[in-house]
């Protein structure tokens, strides 16, 4: 491995330490739970162990468990549109075995009436088990403690084999559901991360730092598929002229700055309105998601406390540590400012973009009030204005 061009990663413990902001989004969406992908998982690796599957396939059954609803936010509505987006999203992601249009035909019922028309063994068996626990999840409450909800759960499963659901899969699932352990277990979130670590072989392994900010992309698209931040932090990099390692892991911080920002409900991401003096407290607290969240990914360290520190400004009046200059690095200024230089710069719900004249004039006011540092504005002025 090499450490100026490569990191360690592994793709279930990404997914897994960021499901629950997915989890977040769609539960917005839809009645699900806000553990759902977890559960998908849970159940796809429970039904894939009745059913043989190697440790491989197991490893990507729970990948496509975990990020099944990828396309969420981008296209809201589940139809065709929407799971070809989905196979295109996770195009770049390191699964062990050859693609097979999983997340496409995620929803193709076993009788043929699904969105594209496949049926029985047309279907890939991993995309036949996503259909059958995604679908599980959405119609019941699993955690629920209530005999005759698991009696309506068993229920719906026999009444639809080889209507909905492969048969094969039915009966997988007839046989873990019969023991209490798996009713216990899926009521505990712990549980279930306990189980998924135990039943997965380790592929961890090496990707340069291009192939992780591929990945790391995906997730800043679902906040905002038309933002520049990346872009814009690439071309200050080779204006600064980092090295390789701290140029990625720029970009890197850069793609996933602003992902707690999907841990605050829509209705206030989204207001056109003043805020409200708590939407503004949760407002405050979104860099603290995004750290909680990345610190949990194998080999982000650094990044996470990148993150933290992308609405800290240099006299103290940033959120949310309050962190003066003398806390603050050349490149947590520059992402700082990039990040609002991007927003600007960008369509808003209760505004049009500015201008980049405008945008730099309005960070010059912010620097003459000691807030930004007024040299790396200027370099940005030089460097973005043609893009």
């Amino acid at each position: 491995m090499d450490k100026k061009k490569q990191l360690v990663f592994n793709l279930n413990n990404f997914l897994l330490s960021t499901s629950h902001v997915l989890d977040f989004l769609e539960s917005q969406y839809s009645n699900t739970s806000d553990k759902h992908s977890k559960n998908v998982a849970f159940l796809s690796l429970k039904i894939g162990q009745k059913l043989n599957l190697s440790p491989e396939e197991m490893s990507d059954l729970c990948a496509y468990s975990l990020c099944h609803d990828i396309a969420l936010n981008e296209v809201r509505k589940k139809d065709m549109a929407y799971y070809e987006l989905s196979e295109e999203k996770i195009k770049d992601f390191p699964f062990l075995l050859a693609k097979n249009n999983i997340l496409k035909y995620q929803r193709e019922r076993y009788d043929g009436l699904g969105p594209f028309g496949l049926k029985k063994k047309e279907i890939p068996l991993l995309s036949l088990i996503l259909f059958f626990t995604q679908t599980l999840d959405e119609e019941f409450d699993l955690a629920k403690k209530d005999i005759e909800n698991r009696k309506d759960i068993i229920s719906f499963a026999k009444e639809n084999s080889n209507i909905l659901f492969d048969e094969n899969i039915v009966n997988a699932f007839l046989e873990v559901s019969s023991k209490i352990d798996f009713w216990i277990d899926i009521q505990n979130e712990n549980d279930i991360i306990y189980f998924i670590f135990n039943n997965l072989h380790d592929f961890t392994r090496v990707l340069d730092f291009e192939d992780v900010l591929k990945i790391t992309s995906v997730l800043n698209d679902i906040l905002d598929n038309k933002s520049t931040l990346v872009k814009n932090a690439k071309k200050m990099c080779e204006f600064y002229e980092f090295e390789h390692k701290d140029k990625f892991t720029f970009m890197i911080t850069a793609s996933l700055c602003n992902i707690g920002k999907l841990l605050i409900p829509l209705n206030i991401l989204e207001k056109s309105d003043k805020l409200t003096i708590n939407e503004y407290e949760d407002i405050k607290a979104y860099p603290y998601h995004s750290k909680k969240t990345l610190t949990n990914i194998m080999g982000f360290n650094d990044i996470a406390l990148s993150t933290c520190k992308i609405q800290e400004l240099l006299d103290g009046s940033g959120y949310p540590y309050n962190l003066e200059a003398k806390d603050l690095s050349l490149k947590d200024r520059l992402l700082a400012t990039l990040n609002i230089y991007t927003s600007l710069c960008s369509e808003k719900n209760y505004r049009n973009a500015y201008s980049h004249n405008q945008a730099i004039n309005i960070l010059k006011k912010l620097a003459n009030d000691k807030k930004l540092d007024i040299s790396i504005i200027e370099d940005i002025d030089k460097n973005l204005l043609s893009i």
